[in-house]
């Protein structure tokens, strides 16, 4: 079963939270005026910084609005709703093999949609790339720092 827990002394929550909160998103959006049929929700997570000009990591923590939708702990993640039927997108990284020798393990694809039980998920590459298959019409969320900027229109 999928759940968000922090480990020792944390209190594990299940997925289906994330999944109750993109649910509601939906309704919500689905009730409001204008909204174009087949609109999907396109969030940004939190980014990983590097301090200065070293290879040493500032503290990472996820984007509000990404955590709250898709319960996802991994930087650089982009995740997506279909509005009409709730199906929940996530964009991960495409890590090179280097990568496993200094960080470790480079998890595939269905690790992280099993981690998050959500139904598809992509590398981040395949969506400038148009392979995966998005939604013609768009409902954008930029959320950093506020999240009243919502636009409506084609991609």
């Amino acid at each position: 079963k999928a759940v968000y827990w922090l480990g020792k002394d944390t209190l594990r929550v299940s997925a289906a939270l994330f999944a109750e909160n993109r649910r509601r998103l939906c309704e919500g959006l689905r009730a409001k005026q204008g909204l174009q049929p087949k609109s999907l929700v396109l969030l940004q997570g939190g980014e990983q910084k590097q301090r200065y000009c070293t290879d040493t990591d500032v503290v990472f923590r996820q984007e509000s609005f990404f955590h709250w939708t898709f319960g996802v702990t991994e930087a650089d993640c982009y995740g997506a709703v279909d509005v009409d039927t709730c199906k929940a997108f996530l964009f991960v990284p495409k890590l090179p093999e280097s990568y496993a020798t200094w960080m470790g393990e480079i998890y595939p694809k269905e690790h992280f949609k099993e981690k998050y039980a959500l139904e598809e998920v992509h590398y981040t590459c395949d969506i400038a790339e148009g392979k995966a298959r998005l939604i013609k019409w768009l409902c954008i969320s930029e959320c950093r720092g506020t999240s009243d900027k919502i636009t409506f229109g084609p991609k």
